[in-house]
């Protein structure tokens, strides 16, 4: 009898033993899913989707059918070219047009717009670049960014101009560099020196925060 008993007692504390090995999981907890943080991380497939916890990388985190037929709605080769020097109500067919068709579109327009902005641009001998107006928006015009194989890629470096760009490269003051500081990158004009109107700086030194040292690089979201 005192056989039978102890063999039930072993029955039931085996039973006990499995139920509470499957409530607690191992003390394994199991990890938040990360399918809005605009990350690729756990064993998601892409940004946000495939793996155990996101929609399928063909949906999308917001269950979005990425199939079918996509069409051009914006470019931005170089930053703020359509902004600065496209006209307003025409912002949008630029944005739609292949390169190679932009600066038989565009010229006359961004060439207005540029002597509008500095009517003294060719009197006061071009730019940085040795461009006289017209030499400076046949550049623009063919709104793509130039990537250099080899060698430092940069917007504006000092020496190098437009092999590429980094997130860290003042854009926006390089701009107003070409547009109003003369042909003396020693010497510009309207730097704010005297009584000369500061034109060729935006006054925005440095990103708001710091940029990512890994992929995707861009900075965290405030």
């Amino acid at each position: 009898m005192k056989k039978v008993i102890y063999i039930s007692f072993l029955f039931l504390a085996t039973i006990v033993f499995v139920q509470c090995s499957e409530d607690d999981n191992n003390n394994i907890i199991d990890p938040e899913a990360t399918c809005e943080d605009g990350i690729q991380n756990g064993d998601e497939e892409g940004i946000d989707c495939g793996g155990s916890n996101c929609l399928p990388c063909e949906q999308g985190p917001d269950g979005v059918d990425f199939s079918g037929t996509f069409v051009q709605e914006d470019q931005v080769g170089r930053p703020a070219i359509s902004t600065v020097f496209v006209t307003e109500g025409l912002r949008d067919d630029f944005n739609t047009t292949i390169p190679s068709e932009m600066s038989s579109l565009f010229t006359d327009d961004m060439l207005m717009n540029l002597e509008s902005l500095n009517p003294d641009f060719d009197d006061n001998g071009g730019n940085v670049l040795a461009q006289d107006a017209a030499g400076f928006i046949s550049m623009l015009s063919k709104d793509v960014l130039w990537v250099a194989q080899n060698g430092t890629a940069t917007f504006f470096n000092g020496t190098t101009t437009f092999t590429g760009r980094k997130l860290g490269d003042d854009v926006m003051d390089f701009h107003l560099l070409l547009i109003f500081g003369g042909p003396n990158i020693e010497a510009p004009l309207n730097d704010g020196s005297g009584e000369q109107p500061l034109l060729i700086s935006d006054g925005v030194s440095q990103n708001d925060k710091e940029f990512l040292q890994s992929f995707p690089y861009l900075a965290a979201p405030f």
